[in-house]
């Protein structure tokens, strides 16, 4: 049994052709052929129009692709625009979806025990060494 709708159609069609080629069925069917092979007309008109909305589908898809390409240097420019004007260490930049320049913030470091230090190496030094 065909599966596929291309298979269907090309199985409708050798049935059409074997109708053809038997004039006994043909007078009892004549009615019942002329709807099936007008809708099989009509199926290959929506064929027809479906590969070409299938590649209008696709075409779109491309412009669309190239307009947020373009839509993304465009935007980078804005941003950087802003960035002139406001300079970049202003927290008015978030507003056009930048991070404001920030100095670091630093960390103290601990100081270090000198006294702990000197008992380390005192115990270091006292170990036996065989």
């Amino acid at each position: 049994m065909p599966k596929s709708r291309g298979d269907i159609v090309l199985a409708w069609e050798k049935l059409v052709a074997a109708l053809r080629a038997n004039p006994q069925v043909l007078t009892a069917v004549e009615p019942l052929l002329q709807e099936f092979e007008t809708l099989l007309a009509e199926i290959r008109m929506l064929v027809v129009q479906q590969a070409a909305q299938t590649a209008m589908v696709q075409q779109t898809a491309k412009d669309i692709d190239e307009r947020v390409k373009r839509g993304t240097l465009v935007a980078g420019r804005l941003r950087s625009a802003a960035k002139a004007v406001y300079g970049d260490r202003t927290e008015k930049v978030i507003e056009f979806g930048m991070h404001p320049f920030r100095k670091p913030v630093r960390t103290k470091k601990k100081p270090v025990d000198p006294p702990a230090l000197a008992k380390e190496d005192a115990t270091e030094a006292t170990k036996p060494t065989t």
